[in-house]
């Protein structure tokens, strides 16, 4: 009878545990790498100045296992799940929401 219930309570701790690594892990298992290539730094149209190139690539550091495209106006627009994470894309420009600053990796492109 012991050995029956020592049995049970290790399995409820491993389960737990399974979970609850399971559920803290989500910025470990992406599914997928998320680059935005050559993406050109400017605001209103005029370069900035003080940065390494005008061109980066961007990472975003999300969890992604599904992506939805869609058309808004003249917009694209592309969701990824579960993160929240939304990227616009259109005529003036790249704008990405739903994300934290830590969870956006620039990889400067050479000046030459």
């Amino acid at each position: 009878m012991k050995t029956n219930l020592a049995t049970k309570i290790a399995l409820l701790l491993m389960l737990i545990a399974g979970l609850t690594g399971n559920l803290g892990c989500d910025h470990i298992r992406t599914g997928a790498k998320v680059y935005l290539e050559g993406v050109t730094m400017s605001m209103e149209g005029k370069t900035i100045s003080g940065l390494p190139s005008q061109k980066a690539d961007v990472e975003l550091k999300v969890s992604v296992d599904k992506v939805s495209i869609g058309i808004v106006g003249q917009d694209t627009v592309i969701k990824l799940s579960p993160s929240g994470a939304t990227i616009v894309v259109g005529p003036d420009g790249i704008a990405i929401t739903g994300l934290e600053p830590e969870q956006i990796e620039m990889h400067w492109q050479d000046t030459e």
